[in-house]
C-alpha cells in the first residue's frame, strides 16, 4: 500500500484517540492503537516506530495544507486535543483545495459518460453550493476523445465492477452476423484508440476476453450468479505486455529488432511504439531499437503506420509477416 494511504490511516487513528476524552492517551497507548488497527486493517505485524509517531504528531500540528493544524497538547506525558470540539474530518476546504476540484470537473467534462464525472461534479456542488454548469471559456486543456457509440454503458458496467456483480450482454461482434447472449463478471475498463473496452471473465468459456462497448446492444444485472473475481487480479499486468486491447492467450513476448529512418526518429523515440521500447545504437542510417512484448493486430498496425519510416528487422516470422501484410496492401492498388 502507497505511504501516504498509510499516513492518513494513521492521522485518522490518532484523530479518533485524541477524541476520546473518556480515557488518557500516553505515547505508548496511541503507537499501540495504531499498530494494533494497521495489523488488523492491512495485515501489518511490525508497527510504527517512535520516530514516525512524532512525525506524524508534528505534521498534524503544522498548518494546512501541509497539516491540519491539530492542537494537540501534551501534558505530564498525556496526549489530547486543547480543544476537544476539534477533528480533522471537520476542517473546511480551502479555496487552493475548491480550485482543484474545479478544476478536475472542468477537465473531466469532456467525459462525461465516466461516473467519477457527476461524484465530483457533487462534491464540488456540496462545498461550494453551486450548481456546475459549463461556461463559455475557452478550456486551457483538451482531451483526445471522440464521441463512440457505447459510451452510455460506462457508468452501468463502472458500477457493476465495483458491485461485483456478474452482467448479462446482448453483443454482436464484429465478425457475427447476429447478436449473442454473454453472461460476464466485469472486471477492468480500457481505452485505446477512441474505443472503450471492457475486460471480463465468461461464465461461459471461464477465459477472459475483451468486449468494444460499441457492440453491445444491452446489458442487464445478472445477480443470480455468484461474482468470480478469481482472474481479476493482474489485469493491467495483462496489458504490459501488449499494444492496444487484444490478447493472445498462451503467447509470451518476444524481443524485436527494428530500425528507424533519421526522418522518423524524433517522433518514435520521443513517443515510444511500447513501454518496453530501448534504443539499442544509432548511426548516420539511422536508429535501431529494441521492443519486448506480444506482437498482435494493433502491434502489427502501429508498425505499417510508419510506413517506410521504420523496418522490423526480427526475428524472421514477424519480418514476414508485416512483409506479408504490406504485399496484401499493395495487392489492393493493384487491382483493376
Amino acid at each position: 500500500m502507497p505511504r501516504s494511504k498509510l499516513a492518513g490511516f494513521r492521522y485518522r487513528v490518532l484523530n479518533n484517540c485524541l477524541r476520546n476524552t473518556g480515557r488518557t492517551w500516553r505515547r505508548k497507548d496511541l503507537i499501540d492503537e495504531i499498530d494494533k488497527q494497521l495489523y488488523e486493517s492491512f495485515g501489518i505485524k511490525n508497527g510504527i516506530s517512535r520516530r514516525t509517531f512524532f512525525y506524524d504528531i508534528e505534521l498534524m500540528r503544522s498548518m494546512p495544507p501541509r497539516g491540519f493544524d491539530a492542537p494537540i497538547v501534551e501534558k505530564n506525558g498525556f496526549y489530547t486535543y486543547d480543544d476537544p470540539t476539534f477533528s480533522i474530518d471537520k476542517l473546511p476546504l480551502s479555496e487552493t483545495d475548491l480550485e482543484s476540484i474545479s478544476d478536475a470537473v472542468d477537465l473531466l467534462n469532456q467525459y462525461k459518460q465516466l461516473p467519477i464525472h457527476s461524484q465530483l461534479s457533487l462534491v464540488k456542488d456540496k462545498f461550494t453550493g453551486e450548481i456546475y454548469t459549463n461556461t463559455e471559456d475557452e478550456p486551457i486543456i483538451e482531451l483526445d476523445h471522440l464521441p463512440v457509440k457505447g459510451e452510455k454503458f460506462l457508468s452501468p458496467i463502472y458500477q457493476c465492477i465495483k458491485e461485483k456483480t456478474v452482467i448479462s450482454l446482448e453483443y454482436q461482434s464484429f465478425k457475427s452476423t447476429e447478436p449473442k447472449e454473454f453472461l460476464l463478471h466485469p472486471y477492468f475498463i480500457k481505452q485505446y484508440n477512441h474505443r472503450w473496452y471492457l475486460i471480463a471473465l465468461s461464465e461461459l468459456f471461464g477465459t477472459v476476453g475483451t468486449y468494444s462497448l460499441d457492440r453491445i446492444i444491452s446489458l442487464d444485472k445478472e445477480k443470480s450468479i455468484a461474482y468470480n473475481a478469481s482472474h481479476r487480479k493482474g489485469h493491467l499486468k495483462r496489458f504490459e505486455d501488449i499494444i492496444g486491447v487484444t490478447l493472445i492467450d498462451g503467447d509470451e513476448p518476444v524481443t524485436i529488432e527494428a530500425k528507424v529512418t533519421p526522418e522518423q526518429s524524433p517522433y518514435i523515440t520521443t513517443k515510444k511504439i511500447h513501454n518496453s521500447q530501448t534504443i539499442t545504437s544509432e548511426d548516420e542510417s539511422g536508429t535501431y531499437l529494441s521492443l519486448y512484448l506480444i506482437p498482435n493486430y494493433e502491434f502489427y498496425s502501429s508498425i505499417l503506420a510508419f510506413g517506410p519510416g521504420i523496418q522490423v528487422l526480427g526475428p524472421q516470422h514477424i519480418r514476414d509477416e508485416v512483409c506479408k501484410r504490406i504485399k496484401d496492401t499493395l495487392s489492393q492498388y493493384h487491382q483493376k
